[in-house]
Parts: structure tokens; C-alpha cells; sequence
């Protein structure tokens, strides 16, 4: 136990005991959760166990729900209010949230209530039989050890490596996450000291040696054997080890049922019915599934409490699971599958929750009765309001093998299609369209197309999405105006019809609508084929400041926001942007909903990105994609790569890039492929610029360019794909094709009339032209603008281009202002080719005086504000969609830039170096 105590000593610990079955790890449990709790830590407890592998949050329910309720109303409301809210629905047993919940923010929530719990005391959350959670409980305790490190919070755990478990995937990466503490066999003395303390006398040695090999030291094993020698008068001398002689440790389980048996035939019907029940079951309902009457049932129970079978208390259960396993194994397959669906039955009669009914059916023989499908949808429906799709698809499925009526296919099939929308989304889109072709009424075909159409488009099945969607307006009608435009504004959405001739004019009429998630939507999307296409940057800003006008976001329309943002950047809005931006997070903090915290950190990204902050640019892409990863497992959305590959070479970080390619599969010269690697071509072509290969870059640039062509996204706004391939062009001395190439981007840039891409196209028309007025315009144009890295480069090459005509002092004074700009934004790379520029010229580098505050990054002036302002760790974590950890880290670091110890001085630290 000492590396235990070391490890409770730490504060925060995420510790696993595990070997086989017997051989002590519960206990081991307990005497931490005592030295926890003898630390001044809320110790909560639960259990795994195999009849609750499909309750949704069965073990987190086990955790929470009884503490909980020792609590006062006013207690848990502070517990469970904001982001934590929707815990509720899991571990209030009173809960009557009606809601669909997203796993991710149930997973959330539950993570929010652990931190309040941890702010009142340290916690310590203990697991028996890990291995026998269910899967929403596991997923949730990955996610949180992943969090933990910033808690005064233990988790603790035992499983058995000898069990297969219930989800051994979900395992494995918990592992990962765990320090395994391997608990071993008793030896020699050990074994001495346990079966001379139960048989109140020294066996004689050959015994003592015969029960080693029989258990292989395994300490209940041992229990069980000196319990049922007991039982039978037998001594441990040389005549009981004869008795032994033919025991391994597979076949005490067998010796075991072997005693059962003796006991009573009673007491084996009574613990068969206890296998299929599970632990915790009362003594009538055992009784009645065993076929036995109240009082002989108290009396079986009696006698395997006696053999140490049970436990001496009620409710009944077994002492240990390898008790369990010893009579489970006894009972016959048919016998079993026939006694859960008696089982099923029984719970029916007793009115107990749907989850409980459906873990007998479960594991169960089909037995066609007409209340089955209607409490398998029960189970499901709670399954779904706790966030858990995986188990409602479990139940869903198996209701659709039931006898049902026409009347009810098609809602347990929309059921189920939606719920597998989360876990198998070609299962989902099968299970949808049968139901979008069994359904007549207008509104369930609505509700059916639009999640079908997601579907769909999420495997790649664009044109079959909007061909369904034309199909459902055609069979909805037009006296159904509401459906028929939500249905249009969902193809809106996914971007179905922009290219296609009758889109605009749709668009245009859904713009005017009464519902503003349909017009707000509408608005965007227009805005967005506004800013692609490179058509009126005032049509464009004008159509973002009717989406924010609009009011906060919807969940329906709360991607308008993310499409409003883009178009804000490309006509450089950034101000435009950044209220996007907060109507995201806002949305995210009132709602839970991940995906908006993960669109408004994305956008939060951008916006460094267009200003040439490349720290902060990757900082929030970090973020973004970490919350992205927790929803759905995948990591970066195209465009997250290629801003994190141009950051990570403003930076200089050219190992880093070739990691990243590398990890991309674009390491190498092969066909490119895919979303993510057609867009980071242009940023890869980059990379080969500064490497050396000129050719490669060009290459890369051009068939970045073709893949923007083909999707009309000409705005230079969107990409420099021309300039920089021009520039390739100019290295390789193909003087016609730069300039052709260069002037195109800059006649483009002229009518969207932004000032980045304009100024970045005229820095490129003086590279190639050897001329100092495209260099000045540029300087001028990006100066009125926020794209301070863009002009620190312009700067870098009129002040070389100065240089060439001697006008040094001209150069220097543009080269020094240059390399204040670059170091201001921490784009290293640049600083360093203006400081050495600044030298070429014969100046000195310059000396750059900058104020603390100006060494923050974003993230950390914006969490060192809040801080100052009063705000917990906790309160700025859910304003912004942090963990605890990314608050900590950025604070610390924030105190370490501007030279405090603590929040108390934060606020004087800000005032100070702002007027610095």
C-alpha cells in the first residue's frame, strides 16, 4: 500500500488494482477509499456489474445519486445548474427532463458537477469491477481522467484480468490513462496466517501446501475452502489433504457449486435466480422466479449465506463474483435464456424501469409479446435523454425483432435511424429511408428527411441527399409552407444547392422568411457564395449584419453564425467576426452544446490568423479540435491543418511542419486525396518553397488553385494560391506566367476590394516587377488594415528593395518598423529575416521594448481579464469551453509573463502595463 499512499499523497491520482477474480482487489479498494476518506475526502462508491452493462450511466447513477440525495434542493439546484444541468437526468432519480441530450454534453455536464463537487472537498471516486461498466460510464470516466490533472480529485478502480468486460476498447484506452497496481497471489506465510486464522489452528504443512496449488494463493479461494471444510467437520491434516488432491483453481468453483448443492436444492434454484437477477434483488421477487415459497426462499437464503455464498444481509447478493460465475456456469444455455425471459416477465408485472425489463430481454429468447417493443422504446428514450445513443440503439435494434404492427415500424425505425445518426451512420441512413418510404404525414417526414439528408451527406452521398430532400418537399406539399422551408433551409445548410441554378432564387425567398433560423441560415448562405465567388464585399458584410442582427443562435441555425464569421474574415471584418464568435460561445455556455464552442473557437483561430498572430492562431485551433476529437473522435477539420501548417512556418517550426505532413500522409510526392490534404496543398507548396524545391511548390500552389476553381471559390480572399504561385514561377524564371498569374489576383482583389489579399498581391507584383510602387501600395493599403504580419512582410521587401536603390535610410526605418510588427505578432520566422535585413542595411537589430501585457498570448490576457475581474478558474473554464488544466496553464503562464505571484495582483499587473 505504500506506492497507494504515495499516489493518494499527490492530491490527484487515477489508480487501477487488477488480477484475477479472489484475489483481494476489493479490498485493496476499500482501504484506499479509508485512507481517502481519513484525509478529509467525500469518498463515492459504485460497482459494476454484468446484469447492467446496457443501463445507461449505470455506474455513474451508482456514484452520485445517493449522495446526492443526502443533500438539500438547494444544494444540488448549485450543483446542478448551468453546464452541469443536464446531469440531472442521470443521477436525480426524480429527474423528468423530456430532452434529447448530446453524449458529449452529458459527458460534459457530468464532468462540471464532479468539479463543484470537488470545490467543496477533495473526491475520490472508487470503482469495484470496473470492467463490468457500462459503456456511457466508462466513456465518461475516460473523459474526465483525461481532465483531472487540475483536481483534487482520485479515481480509483479494480477489475478482473481474467474477464472479458463490456467494452474492452473503452478499457484499453482507460488503462492508458490509469497507474496499474498489480495485486498478487498469497505466499508461504501469507497463506499460513489465512487459513490458521479461519480454522483456529496451524494446518499441518502438507495441507498448507495442497491449498497454495489448488487457489494459487488466491485469498477468497482459500476462504471458501477453510469455510466448507468447516461446514463438513474436516480438519486441515494430512486426511483433509486428500480432499484437495485433485483440485486445481479451475475446478474450486465447481467444488464450490458441489457444496452449494449440498446445502440445499433449494439454495442452488435460489442463487440460479439470483445469476439472472442480479445483486441487489429482494428476497420475494428471487422467491418467485426460483419457484420456491417466501419462507423456503429465506431459508436457501440462510444456508448460502452460512456456506459464505451470499452475503448476511438484505438486498440479496452474492459475497463474490467468483460465486456468481461458479453457479452461472452451472446453469444449462436453454435454461438460462428461458429463465431471463420469466425474468423479463416478472420485472413487467412489477412495474420496475424500462432499463431493468430490457436487460432480461437482452439476454433473453425472443418471446413475441405485444408490451415488449413498447418497453424496449421506453429504455430507449430514457437512454437518449442521458446522452447514451449506443444503448437506445442496443434496445431499438432489438424491438425491431418483435411481431409489430404497421402502425409501429416506422416509429420504432425513426427511433433508431436517429439514435444510430451517433453510431453507425450507414445503419442509420438504411434505417431512415425505410421509414421516410413507410411515412405519410407531412411532419415525420420532415423530421425524417432532414437528419436522413446529415446522414448521408456525411458519407459522401451528396447528390442522393438532395435528391431526398426534393423528394420529401415534393410529398409534403406546398399547403405545408413551415415544413417545406425548414426542409430548404436544411439544404441550405449542407450547401446542396448552391451550385446549382435554382438555389439563389430559394435562397433569396427564405431570406425574407418569418422564422429566423430559416432566414438567418438563408442570409448566411448567400453571404458565403457572396464572399467565394469574389462578387460585392458590401453585399457580403451587409448580409453578416443581418445574421447578428437576428438576435443569439438557435441549435437548428447556430452554423449560420460559423458561415457568418468566414465571410466576415475573407471581407476583413474581423470586428464582424469576433461577434460571431461570442454569439457562439454564449450559445455553447447556456445550451452545453459542444459543437458551438468548437465553431467559436475556430473562429477565434481565424481571426489570429488573418491579423499574423500564428501562438495564438494554434493555441485556439488546440482548443477547437480537442473539443471536436471529444465529440466524434476525429481531430482538425480541414481547415484546422492548413492554418496550423502556415502558423507552425511563421513561427519558423520547419520540423514541425514535416511532422505534421508526415502524420497527413503528404510527406511525400504520391496523388493527393481528400478534403484535409486538398487543403493544405498551398500551405505544403510553402513548405517546399522554403525547403528548396521550387518546382514541387509550384505544382502544389497550381493544383490547390484548380481544387478552388473547381468549387468557384476564385475570391483571392479565400487563398493567395496566385501570388505564391506566381512567385514559384518567377524563382524558375517564367516571367510570362508570374505576371499573368499575379495581375489576375490583383484585378480579383481590386473588386472584392478587402485590403489583405489586395496588399499581398501588390507585394507580389513588386517582387516579380523589381518596382518599388506596387511595394509602397501595398504598405498603404495593409497599413489601414489588421493584417499586421502581412505588412511586416511588405515592409521586409520594400526595405530590401530600398536597400538595392541606396536609399538606406529609407530601408532601415521600414526594416525596423517591419521587425517590430513580426515580433509584436510572435511570428519568429519573420522577425528574423527583418532583423537580419536590418543589419544588412547596415542598422543595428532593433531593440524592441514591449509591455508585458503585449507578451500574452490572447487566450492569457483574456483569462489573466477575467481573473482579475473576480472569476473563478471554474467560471472562466465554462464561459470559454475550457478545461480546468488549459485555465491553469494559461493563468500560470500569464503570471510568470507579467512577473506576479497570484490573482490578487493581476489586476494592478494589467492597468499597469497597459499604460505602460
Amino acid at each position: 500500500m505504500n506506492a497507494v499512499r504515495g499516489l493518494l499523497g499527490a492530491g490527484s491520482a487515477r489508480l487501477v488494482f487488477d488480477g484475477p477474480a479472489g484475489i483481494g482487489k476489493t479490498a485493496l479498494l476499500q482501504v484506499t477509499a479509508d485512507l481517502a476518506a481519513g484525509s478529509g475526502a467525500t469518498v463515492l462508491w459504485a460497482q459494476g456489474r454484468p446484469h447492467e452493462r446496457d443501463f445507461a450511466f449505470g455506474v455513474v447513477r451508482g456514484l452520485f445519486r445517493s449522495y446526492l440525495a443526502t443533500l438539500s434542493e438547494e444544494d444540488c439546484a448549485a450543483l446542478l445548474s448551468d453546464l452541469a444541468s443536464p446531469a440531472a437526468a442521470v443521477v436525480l432519480p426524480e429527474s423528468t427532463e423530456s430532452a434529447e441530450v448530446e453524449t458529449f454534453v452529458m459527458l460534459h455536464a457530468l464532468y462540471w458537477l464532479t468539479v463543484r463537487l470537488t470545490e467543496r472537498r477533495p473526491l475520490m471516486l472508487a470503482v469495484d469491477d470496473l470492467h463490468w461498466a457500462d459503456t456511457a460510464s466508462l466513456r465518461w470516466l475516460l473523459y474526465l481522467a483525461r481532465r483531472a490533472d487540475a483536481l483534487p480529485l482520485v479515481i480509483a478502480a479494480s477489475w478482473n484480468t481474467g474477464e472479458p468486460g463490456t467494452d474492452s476498447e473503452l478499457l484499453g484506452e482507460l488503462a492508458e490513462t490509469l497507474t496499474p497496481v498489480s495485486v498478487g497471489a498469497l505466499t508461504g506465510d501469507e497463506v499460513l496466517e489465512l487459513t490458521a486464522g479461519r480454522f483456529g489452528r496451524e494446518p499441518c504443512p502438507d495441507f498448507l501446501a495442497a491449498c497454495e496449488r489448488a487457489t494459487e494463493g488466491n485469498p477468497y479461494l482459500l476462504h471458501s475452502i477453510a469455510t466448507a471444510f468447516t461446514a463438513e467437520g474436516l480438519a486441515p491434516d494430512e486426511e483433509g489433504v486428500g480432499y484437495l488432491a485433485d483440485l486445481g483453481p479451475s475446478d474450486v468453483s465447481e467444488w464450490v457449486h458441489t457444496s452449494m448443492r449440498r446445502g440445499s436444492a433449494d439454495a442452488v434454484e435460489l442463487a440460479k435466480a439470483l445469476v439472472v437477477l442480479g445483486d441487489g434483488t429482494d428476497l420475494a421477487t428471487a422467491a418467485a422466479l426460483s419457484g420456491l415459497t417466501l419462507d423456503a426462499a429465506g431459508e436457501a437464503a440462510d444456508v448460502l449465506a452460512a456456506l459464505r455464498f451470499l452475503a448476511g444481509d438484505h438486498p440479496l447478493r452474492f459475497v463474490h463474483s467468483l460465486v456468481r460465475n461458479a453457479v452461472d456456469q452451472a446453469i444449462p444455455p436453454t435454461e438460462r435464456l428461458a429463465t431471463q425471459g420469466k425474468a423479463a416477465r416478472l420485472r413487467y408485472a412489477q412495474r420496475r424501469p424500462a432499463e431493468e425489463i430490457a436487460a432480461h430481454l437482452l439476454a433473453g429468447d425472443d418471446i413475441g409479446e405485444p408490451w415488449i417493443a413498447a418497453v424496449l422504446r421506453d429504455g430507449a428514450r430514457t437512454a437518449t435523454r442521458r446522452g447514451a445513443p449506443d444503448v437506445a440503439v442496443t434496445y431499438l435494434r432489438r424491438a425491431l425483432c418483435e411481431p409489430l404492427p404497421d402502425e409501429d415500424r416506422a416509429p420504432v425505425l425513426i427511433e433508431l435511424g436517429q439514435a444510430e445518426l451517433a453510431v453507425d451512420l450507414s445503419s442509420s441512413v438504411a434505417h431512415l429511408t425505410e421509414a421516410f418510404e413507410l411515412t405519410e404525414d407531412p411532419e415525420t417526414l420532415c423530421r425524417i428527411a432532414a437528419p436522413l439528408a446529415s446522414a448521408m451527406i456525411q458519407r459522401g452521398d451528396i447528390r442522393p441527399a438532395s435528391d431526398l430532400l426534393d423528394r420529401a418537399v415534393a410529398r409534403i406539399g406546398p399547403s405545408h409552407v413551415d415544413l417545406v422551408d425548414r426542409l430548404e433551409a436544411t439544404s441550405l445548410v449542407h450547401r446542396q444547392r448552391v451550385f446549382e441554378p435554382d438555389w439563389e432564387d430559394r435562397a433569396n425567398r427564405l431570406a425574407e422568411s418569418s422564422q429566423t433560423g430559416n432566414q438567418r441560415i438563408a442570409l448566411a448562405t448567400i453571404a458565403v457564395d457572396e464572399g467565394l465567388s469574389g462578387g460585392s464585399r458590401a453585399k457580403a458584410v451587409a448580409l453578416v449584419e443581418r445574421v447578428l442582427a437576428l438576435g443569439p443562435p438557435t441549435q437548428f441555425c447556430m452554423v449560420a453564425n460559423s458561415l457568418a464569421a468566414g465571410v466576415a474574415v475573407l471581407a476583413g471584418r474581423l470586428d464582424l467576426a469576433d461577434d460571431c464568435a461570442a454569439g457562439l460561445f454564449e450559445f455553447a455556455h447556456a445550451t452545453g452544446l459542444p459543437a458551438a464552442a468548437e465553431w467559436a473557437h475556430y473562429v477565434v483561430s481565424r481571426i489570429a490568423y488573418e491579423e499574423g498572430r500564428p501562438v495564438d492562431t494554434i493555441e485556439e485551433l488546440m482548443i477547437g479540435s480537442e473539443i471536436e476529437e471529444s465529440i466524434n473522435g476525429t481531430r482538425g477539420h480541414p481547415d484546422f491543418h492548413a492554418a496550423h501548417t502556415e502558423s507552425l512556418l511563421d513561427l519558423g517550426d520547419l520540423g514541425g511542419v514535416t511532422t505534421l505532413l508526415e502524420e497527413l500522409g503528404l510527406a511525400g510526392d504520391g496523388p493527393v486525396t481528400g478534403a484535409v490534404a486538398a487543403s493544405v496543398l498551398s500551405a505544403r507548396g510553402r513548405h517546399r518553397m522554403r525547403t528548396g524545391d521550387v518546382k514541387g511548390a509550384l505544382a502544389d500552389h497550381l493544383a490547390h488553385g484548380r481544387n478552388l476553381g473547381q468549387a468557384r471559390n476564385v475570391n483571392p480572399a479565400m487563398s493567395d494560391w496566385r501570388s505564391r504561385a506566381a512567385l514559384a514561377h518567377h524563382r524558375l524564371g517564367q516571367t510570362a506566367e508570374a505576371k499573368a498569374l499575379v495581375v489576375e489576383e490583383m484585378e480579383l482583389a481590386r473588386d472584392w476590394g478587402a485590403p489583405r489579399p489586395l496588399g499581398i498581391a501588390l507585394r507580389s507584383l513588386g517582387i516579380i516587377d523589381d518596382d518599388v510602387e506596387p511595394l509602397l501600395e501595398s504598405a498603404e493599403v495593409l497599413g489601414g488594415s489588421t493584417a499586421k504580419l502581412e505588412l511586416a512582410r511588405t515592409l521586409l521587401c520594400l526595405g530590401l528593395a530600398q536597400h538595392r536603390r541606396g536609399r538606406v535610410e529609407q530601408a532601415r526605418s521600414q526594416l525596423r518598423q517591419g521587425y517590430r510588427l513580426a515580433t509584436d505578432c510572435g511570428a519568429t520566422a519573420v522577425a528574423e529575416e527583418l532583423g537580419a535585413a536590418v543589419i544588412l542595411a547596415g542598422g543595428r537589430r532593433p531593440r524592441v521594448v514591449r509591455a508585458a501585457v503585449q507578451a500574452l498570448t490572447a487566450q492569457q490576457r483574456r483569462i489573466a481579464e477575467l481573473a482579475a475581474a473576480g472569476a473563478t478558474n471554474r467560471e472562466i473554464a465554462e464561459r470559454h469551453y475550457l478545461s480546468l488544466r488549459t485555465v491553469e496553464h494559461h493563468l500560470t503562464g500569464a503570471y510568470r509573463v507579467l512577473g506576479v505571484e497570484g490573482r490578487e495582483e493581476l489586476a494592478t499587473a494589467l492597468a499597469t502595463t497597459e499604460t505602460a
